[in-house]
């Protein structure tokens, strides 16, 4: 986002009439998080005020960019309807699928210029296909002569190019950054990151070995292991159970929710989120930290996260929310990609899970200042070096890994595979 604040500044000074800009991602998390990250680096940049008026105030999800209706098979926004915009900036494209993909594009007017953000080493979309990954497959690739001859001219630099005629305009199009602003390459998250990425079972271990103080790795092989681990999860939230229970402000409470977060590879059993949540919502009652009735699963501080979106609402699939009671009785509290505060009354809630802890799928789009990777006791085809990428890379500040070593190493040598036909197009 700092990249694209400043080459969407260039492109409104560029311009004597300001480009329409609109801004989405493919979670309500993420488009918040693009709103925020956005917003900030545009602040710090020397632009007039006409000119930051150019930019929107707020993201989208894509399902509400294009105008999709539960019930409808057409969106609004279609090829014979296109979308009102001259850039469109699309973060956390790791996530988006091929059907969503192809929507999108579909309803883009000619003109238009898309800027695809994301991470190609992230997990996939749930859904169909590898797009980013598929797209981002030439990017080591060097420039054709003709782009590389731009770009040294622009910059100053020597750009290498190639003759290779290969998908080059796509090649010409792609832009690999390298430096992480959400964590430094040589911290403990960094160096672990890098290690998984490379499936490098041997850098894995010495990341942990190496004393960083930002990560670390505890055993969870059932027993004393899980009861330690429900402890920690405690701790991680008390910061939060204390501000509920002091009756703060609903924007502060989801502020301090989103510092820790437990990740889980799973979603059924005791190392899923099914049974990680029951397990910590039982604790937390022992404890008198939460008090729940044993005929509702509603309580002052329940955190939740819908699973299917609701436009009529405005929520979507991703959205997080606490219940509190703020004189109105018990009401979900959400935050919007404008910064603004919503509340919603459970009875009227769509369809969602309790958030003590979540898939790391739901958690892309999201950063945490700590975040808690949970793996199973054995290993399951689901866990990959994608996945444990993923799950590293949410924490800001500090990782702490749960998990037995031989499931970890079975984790960061196993590799997604996915088929999207992206690539037999491109080369062709």
């Amino acid at each position: 986002t700092t990249t694209v604040a400043k080459l969407l500044a260039a492109l409104v000074q560029l311009n004597d009439v300001p480009p329409r800009i609109k801004l989405a991602a493919p979670t309500g998390k993420a488009a918040a998080r693009l709103t925020e990250s956005l917003g900030s680096a545009l602040a710090s940049l020397p632009l007039s005020d006409a000119q930051k008026a150019a930019f929107p105030d707020d993201a989208s999800t894509l399902h509400r960019l294009l105008g999709v209706t539960p019930g409808r098979q057409r969106a609004r926004h279609h090829e014979s309807n296109p979308l009102h915009l001259d850039v469109l900036v699309v973060d956390e494209a790791s996530m988006i699928d091929l059907p969503m993909m192809a929507r999108l594009i579909a309803a883009l007017p000619p003109h238009a210029r898309v800027i695809f953000l994301g991470d190609r080493d992230q997990l996939a979309s749930v859904e169909a296909g590898a797009v980013l990954g598929d797209i981002c497959h030439y990017a080591h690739d060097a420039y054709t002569p003709e782009r590389a001859a731009e770009l040294s001219q622009l910059t100053g630099c020597s750009v290498p190019h190639s003759s290779s005629t290969a998908a080059s305009e796509l090649r010409d199009a792609l832009c690999l950054l390298r430096t992480s602003y959400r964590f430094d390459s040589s911290s403990g998250i960094g160096q672990l990151a890098q290690a998984v990425n490379c499936s490098d079972h041997h850098g894995v271990n010495q990341a942990f070995a190496n004393g960083f103080t930002d990560i670390c790795q505890k055993p969870l092989n059932g027993g004393e292991d899980y009861v330690v681990m429900i402890e920690d999860a405690i701790a991680g939230y008390d910061r939060f159970l204390k501000q509920v229970n002091a009756q703060a402000e609903p924007a502060d409470i989801l502020r301090e929710f989103s510092e820790f977060q437990l990740l889980c590879a799973l979603r059924e059993g005791p190392y899923g989120v099914s049974g990680l949540n029951e397990q910590l919502e039982q604790a937390l009652i022992r404890k008198r930290k939460i008090t729940r009735s044993a005929h509702s699963k509603w309580y002052e501080g329940r955190p939740v996260m819908i699973s299917r979106n609701d436009s009529a609402l405005g929520l979507f699939n991703g959205d997080i929310g606490v219940a509190l009671n703020r004189g109105q009785g018990l009401r979900v509290w959400f935050p919007l990609p404008d910064g603004t505060i919503k509340s919603v009354s459970p009875s009227r809630m769509p369809d969602h899970d309790t958030a003590w802890a979540m898939t790391v799928h739901k958690s892309q789009g999201s950063e945490f200042k700590h975040a808690a990777l949970i793996l199973p006791n054995q290993y399951a085809p689901v866990l990959t070096r994608e996945l444990v990428y993923t799950a590293i890379t949410r924490a800001r500040e500090k990782l702490s890994l749960y998990g037995d070593e031989r499931v970890l190493r079975q984790a960061v040598t196993a590799r997604t595979e996915r088929r999207s036909g992206l690539l037999t197009h491109f080369s062709q």
